[in-house]
């Protein structure tokens, strides 16, 4: 029953974490129309940060005496990086649901990078459920092709940077993990992304911001709901799920991001691309099947919590 219980939790959580972050999605491309991309991110992040500090001080929250440099780099990479390739894309014309399948690949990467580390056993219903992932996220990008969806060249590098940054960024945590409070990991690594971007920004953008309502409104779902809400969740899930489970759910991302975008953005979800989400939910739900440890893989994972700081348990 015990089980049964953490498992409904972990479901549940991972729900939130999927709608709240394919609606960062929507979020961004709803106000990019008002800023260019780095100065939109500077905005962003330096918004969380002020916020999470605000939050640790009033929870008296303890800072850890070290690990910040890991803190830091995968912050850059998981929020940095990706959110640079992500916004650029949208900013130059892709749609949000076109950008979250992309970043669908997802997965593939974490899980390559899981079973090249570890030297693990490769079952085969992983491998299959993989490829039904890619599978679902083709069939929505092949249609897009033929549409207005801003597949070009370039938009596919960015959105291909931004895959790189998430997924490198997630497993360099999951490895590196320091097991500092969430609240301190979001504060951290979005101050670290927010220095990197405003330097970006006076750098290679203009600086114009049309401070309209849209913009504001942008700007404050995607500091406190996705930045701070999100993400929170999904460091919950890293430390609770393997790697490369966690990278599973962002199969569902695209899901979120088309449903949400049609309200939004008038951007009805097609055909091709309904077909596309089914795939991808059966996918996801194979994948995590297959990859629940055994009973003596989940001992030596019982045995192995036990010498994980406190506050990195979940």
């Amino acid at each position: 029953m015990a089980g049964t219980g953490k498992s409904l939790k972990v479901s549940l959580i991972a729900l939130a974490f999927v709608t709240i972050y394919g609606s960062g999605f929507v979020g961004g491309r709803y106000g990019l129309p008002y800023a260019e991309p780095l100065y939109y991110l500077a905005i962003r992040f330096g918004a969380t940060a002020v916020v999470l500090f605000v939050l640790i001080m009033c929870l008296r929250i303890e800072w850890p005496r070290s690990g910040y440099l890991h803190l830091i780099l995968s912050g850059i990479l998981l929020q940095g990086v990706f959110s640079v390739g992500v916004f650029y894309a949208l900013y130059r014309g892709m749609t949000p649901a076109v950008s979250a399948l992309i970043i669908a690949l997802q997965p593939i990467l974490v899980w390559l990078m899981v079973s090249v580390v570890t030297s693990r056993k490769v079952r085969l219903l992983s491998v299959l459920s993989l490829i039904g992932g890619v599978l679902g996220v083709a069939i929505t990008v092949y249609r897009g092709l033929e549409s207005s969806s801003g597949l070009t060249p370039t938009n596919v590098a960015f959105g291909f940077l931004g895959l790189l940054g998430l997924s490198t960024g997630q497993f360099y945590y999951k490895v590196k993990n320091p097991g500092a409070h969430p609240l301190i990991n979001g504060c951290v690594q979005s101050g670290s992304s927010a220095v990197v971007m405003l330097i970006g920004a006076l750098i290679f953008e203009n600086g114009d911001i049309q401070w309209t309502p849209k913009f504001l409104l942008s700007e404050l779902w995607m500091s406190l709901g996705v930045s701070i809400g999100a993400l929170s969740l999904l460091f919950i899930l890293m430390r609770s799920e393997s790697a490369d489970r966690v990278a599973s759910y962002f199969y569902g991302v695209p899901i979120a991001a088309g449903l949400i975008a049609w309200p939004v953005l008038g951007q009805r979800p097609t055909v091709s691309e309904i077909i596309g989400f089914a795939v991808i939910v059966v996918s996801i739900i194979a994948f995590n099947r297959s990859s629940r440890p055994s009973g003596a893989e989940e001992a030596s994972e019982a045995r192995t919590d036990r010498s994980v700081p406190a506050a990195d348990r979940f």
